[in-house]
Order: structure tokens, then C-alpha cells, then sequence
């Protein structure tokens, strides 16, 4: 029998098409190869999230196979549309390599020590995916997220040149290719904390409908029923949540033992619409099928799913419960199982003009909110055309969205980086309400950078009398001084509990040393001092906490 495959040109497409080849040429045909240009390998100097639609990678290897120009096409399975062309079936799916996501590292931005990802803060990291887009900066805010296209070859080349710090790329490919990572740190990524994509390692032997002889010789030759499960049971989650390739969205599933099966999903912030964090998902099901269902069901349903890099930490966050949204939100993208400990109020302070504050914001100025509590006592008041807001966090954003404001910049892992963003008119300033006891991150960070700043505290804490606190907790987040004031007749109280206390910031820390509490204090960097907190907690999970 002779056979025609239609192939991409690049080196990992040649790759797969000769190693389909030479399968076929065991059982006895005669294989040629037949190059053709997709749209994505003609638009190379365009992000992929601005172009890519169906089949952007195989429509014309399709449209020849329809056409009778070749007889097989062979695809990486990610990149098919999860609608078959009409016409057209899947014939094989032969045994998949590793799922695995690898990280190319240049030893000056390799940092062992990081959360997370081992890349020093603010490393340049190059990518093309959303799922890996959004993954990355759920788990590290700090890094820039930068848009990279290529070929494997000139991918792995940039790195090594300098353009990025990093790059992610599918480990299946590198194998595939046996590229030299010579110069670059590589580090394959766990299954549990970078999903990969929906059938990342997976080929899909494609044939014409009505071929039944060359779609009975490929079945024969090059299929495995196994991975065809797990790679139908992957791509039905792009299905059940309703998106193609732009969607922020991973699947992985592995056998675990003889008849068990364990998936595992992520899904980025806003999808479905409304969700307010990213989220991993595992579960274990007697099929692939059977344990990805329940990662649909668990992500689509958009709640935090206590899977996650902080997965089984019992954290509880001692503050105003409103203080603790911002860090709770980062801590349950994480996996972690935050409770919120109302130990302190926060009362409005008497006196104060707020309306004459704000009324002195001219046009090319910024007011500044840096807690919820700020964005809400904003609501409703007057501020002059063109002064433009920014916030710490998406509670603050989204409380000043519902108070009828835009926000022009968040600052997603702090005070320091929102100060980073912020851009004034020239002679302009920015006007801060705030607490009375406000931490001094955002004055700093803007004094560094040259820019006035106008203060003005609106509110104040008081501290809630006989508190009780959570006792079944790993962690304990004291969020400020005033916390630590409320909770320690009740600590006194409770000697010898295992709970491991942290303090948010420097002055929290000091009030517990004061009052004789043995405190984890995060070390003090130029790191915003909510992700010290949780490069903190992530060191903690890997050496003390046992894992559940």
C-alpha cells in the first residue's frame, strides 16, 4: 500500500511524521512525506491569543487530505478543534510521551529557593499559552509574562540568548527533538502545579472516513487505546467549559494503580465570567473519563477548590475579616483553606473632611486605595475629570467598581507594586485615604520614586473583646498590630497549640515578639509583603505541615 502524510514543516512536525513513517514502513507501506504551510506557521510575529481560531494550525493539512493530495495527516493532538472536520476521523492515537510542562532556565535568573517556580523575582519569562500565561502569574505575580512565538529550536534559542529570562515549553517536544538545553537550567514542572494542555504529548493519526483501508492499517499499526482515553477525557473538559484554544484552561489525567485514574485541571481568573481567582482542580475517578468529570464540575462551578501548590493548609487570617480579602483570595488560588478571624472593627474616623481631600485631586492625579474598607468610603463622592484611581488587590478594584469608579491600575500582590504602576501628570501627586495605622509600603515605594503623596486616615481598628480563634488551623496570619492586641488573652489562654502564627509586616511582628508569642516573620526584602508572606507559608507546606 502507498501512503501520502501531510505534515507542518517544523522541525518537531518533521519529527512526528518520520516516526509515523517508520511505523507504517514495518507493516509494509510505502510512505511518503508531502510539507505543507499552515496559517501558524506563516504568522509567526503575532501573540496567538490575537489570532488563533480553529484549526489555525491544521486547516490546510486538512483541506488536502480532503482534497486526495495525501492520505494521512499527522497532528499534534492540542492543536486539533474539538469539532472534527466533516469528512475527516481520528484513525489512531499512538502512545503518548510525557505530559510534562519544562522549564528552560538561564542560570543568572535561576533562583532554587523561590516559591513556586525556581526564577528570581521579576524574571522575564516567555510564553504563548494562556493556560501557561495565567499560571504563571498565579503563582508568581512578580514575574513579566512576555509573548513568545517559534519554533521548539528558536525558542530554546532566545532563551539562551538572552531575550527571556525563561521559557516554558512542552518537555514532549524537547525529548522529541533532542535539543541541547546547554547553557539553561531545565526543570520539569509537576503535573499538579503547571497542568499542561489538553493531550500535550499526544499525536492524532488523521484519515479521510471513507478510507477504510489506510484507516484499518493505522488502527492496526499505530494506536493505543489507553492514551486515546485519556486524551478524550482531557479534551472533553475544552468541551464542558465551553472554550478552544485562547481559553486559560489545562488537563492532565495518569493512572494511579490498576483502576484508578487521577486528573487534574486548572482554569484562570474570570471564566466562567464573575470568578474572582484561578484555580487548580485534582480528582481520582475508576476511569479518565469518570475523574475529569469531576474537574469539569468543580471548575466550571467557580469556587475555590483547596487543590493548588498550598494544597491542604488550614490557614486562618486575624484581622477585620474585609483586611484579609485580598491575601484569602491569593491563598485559596492556591489551594489553601482560609478562614477569616473578626478580631478587630473598623470604624470611620470622626472629623474628618473627606470630600475637601479629595476635592483637592486635579486632573493627571491618582487617589490611591489600598484596603477594601478605603475603596468603600469612597462610594458615591465627587472627584474631579481626569483623576484616575488605582488599588491593592481586586476586592479594593472591584469595591471601587461598584462605587461607580475605574480603576486604572491594581497592584495584584501589593502596596510596593501598585506604587510601581502608578503614573502621575508631571507636578501631579497622589492621594492616599486610608487607615490610621496603614502600613508605610505604598509612601515608600512612591517617595522612591519621586512622586508626592497626600495622606489622609479615614478610619480606624478597635479591638473586638473575647475573641475565640479557630483552633483546628495550621497557620495563623495576624494582619496588624490591633490583631495581635485582640487575640492574646485568648492565646494566653491556649499554650502549646501547634499553630504555626505569622506576622503581616513588620510592626505586627513586633507586637507579638512583645507580647512573648514565638512568631514566623517572612525575610525582609524588596518582595511585597503579601507574596513574602506566601513564599513563607510555601516553605512552611514543604517542610513542617504534613501533606494531606
Amino acid at each position: 500500500m502507498k501512503i501520502r502524510i501531510g505534515t507542518r514543516g517544523s522541525d518537531l512536525a518533521l519529527w512526528q511524521a518520520h516516526h509515523v513513517q517508520s511505523l507504517l514502513q514495518r507493516a509494509g507501506a510505502k510512505v511518503d512525506l508531502l510539507v505543507l504551510k499552515t496559517k501558524g506557521d506563516l504568522i509567526d510575529n503575532v501573540p496567538l491569543s490575537k489570532v488563533e481560531g480553529k484549526a489555525f494550525f491544521t486547516a490546510e493539512i486538512e483541506r488536502a487530505l480532503l482534497d486526495h493530495e495525501v492520505d494521512i495527516a499527522v497532528h499534534s493532538h492540542k492543536d486539533l478543534p474539538t469539532e472534527m472536520t466533516p469528512g475527516l476521523v481520528i484513525a489512531a492515537v499512538p502512545p503518548r510521551a510525557t505530559h510534562n510542562e519544562r522549564l528552560l532556565v538561564r542560570p543568572d535568573a535561576h533562583d532554587p529557593h523561590a516559591p513556586f517556580l525556581p526564577l528570581k523575582r521579576g524574571a522575564r519569562v516567555g510564553t504563548s499559552a494562556p493556560r501557561r500565561l495565567e499560571q504563571l502569574k498565579t503563582l508568581r505575580p512578580d514575574l513579566q509574562v512576555l509573548d513568545l512565538r517559534g519554533n521548539v529550536p528558536t525558542r530554546v534559542r532566545k532563551a539562551r540568548e538572552g531575550a527571556y529570562d525563561a521559557v516554558v515549553l512542552a518537555a514532549a517536544g524537547l525529548d522529541r527533538l533532542q535539543l541541547s538545553t546547554e547553557g539553561l537550567v531545565a526543570v520539569d514542572l509537576a503535573l499538579d502545579t503547571f497542568v499542561p494542555a489538553p493531550a500535550q504529548g499526544a499525536l492524532a493519526i488523521q484519515v479521510r472516513a471513507d478510507d477504510r483501508p489506510v484507516y484499518e492499517l493505522c488502527r492496526a499499526c499505530l494506536h493505543d487505546a489507553a492514551t486515546e482515553q485519556a486524551i478524550a477525557a482531557e479534551r472533553s473538559l475544552l468541551v464542558g467549559a465551553g472554550g478552544g484554544c485562547s481559553l486559560p484552561l489545562a488537563a492532565a489525567v495518569f493512572p494511579e494503580g490498576t483502576h484508578s485514574f487521577v486528573a487534574h485541571g486548572f482554569l484562570g481568573a474570570g471564566h466562567p465570567v464573575g470568578t474572582t481567582h484561578a484555580r487548580w482542580v485534582a480528582a481520582r475517578g475508576t476511569t479518565p473519563a469518570e475523574a475529569m468529570k469531576v474537574v469539569l464540575d468543580e471548575l466550571v462551578a467557580g469556587r475555590a477548590t483547596r487543590t493548588g501548590p498550598l494544597r491542604g493548609l488550614k490557614v486562618a487570617l486575624a484581622g477585620s475579616a474585609q483586611d484579609g480579602s485580598q491575601l484569602g483570595e491569593r491563598l485559596a488560588a492556591l489551594g489553601a483553606d482560609v478562614r477569616t478571624e473578626r478580631v478587630i472593627e473598623l470604624e470611620p474616623l470622626a472629623g474628618v473632611d473627606l470630600d475637601g481631600f479629595l476635592s483637592r485631586a486635579r486632573s493627571g492625579d491618582v487617589i490611591a486605595v489600598t484596603s477594601r474598607q478605603a475603596a468603600h468610603m469612597l462610594a458615591g463622592r465627587k472627584v474631579a475629570a481626569g483623576v484616575r484611581f488605582a488599588a491593592v488587590g481586586r476586592s479594593s478594584a472591584r469595591e471601587l467598581a461598584n462605587g461607580g469608579f475605574e480603576v486604572a491600575w491594581t497592584g495584584e500582590s501589593g502596596a510596593r507594586e501598585l506604587a510601581g504602576r502608578i503614573e502621575v501628570a508631571p507636578g501631579g501627586r497622589v492621594h492616599w485615604p486610608c487607615a490610621q495605622d496603614a502600613l508605610p509600603d505604598l509612601a515608600d515605594a512612591l517617595a522612591a520614586r519621586g512622586i508626592a503623596l497626600e495622606r489622609l486616615p479615614i478610619y480606624r481598628t478597635s479591638v473586638v473583646r473575647g475573641v475565640q480563634l479557630e483552633r483546628d488551623v495550621d497557620v495563623r496570619v495576624y494582619m496588624s498590630p490591633s490583631a495581635v492586641e485582640a487575640a492574646l488573652a485568648w492565646e494566653r489562654a491556649h499554650p502549646g497549640r501547634a499553630t504555626v502564627r505569622f506576622a503581616l509586616g513588620s510592626t505586627t511582628a513586633a507586637a507579638l515578639k512583645s507580647a512573648s508569642l514565638e512568631a514566623v516573620q517572612p525575610a525582609c526584602t524588596d518582595t511585597p509583603i503579601t507574596e513574602e508572606l506566601v513564599a513563607g507559608l510555601h516553605r512552611l507546606v514543604h517542610s513542617t505541615v504534613p501533606q494531606r
